[in-house]
């Protein structure tokens, strides 16, 4: 779950990078959104991930029966 985070950090950094003012081309704010978009991408990646690994490490529990 830390890759996660950190591919959320990073992807909110770079568009907050935008917002603050700074003065960017087109190209620039284009590669800037990309590289969030990346980032993005690879978080909710990490997310599913860690998802289906706790759905198959609960599979593997025994099932306990009501009586």
């Amino acid at each position: 779950m830390d890759d996660y985070i950190t591919h959320k950090q990073r992807a909110e950094v770079l568009l907050s990078g935008l917002t603050a003012g700074d003065a960017v081309s087109g190209a620039e704010r284009r590669n800037v959104i990309a590289q969030a978009q990346a980032h993005a991408a690879l978080a909710q990646a990490e997310a599913q991930w860690a998802t289906a690994e706790a759905i198959r490490a609960l599979a593997t529990l025994p099932t306990s029966s009501a009586v």
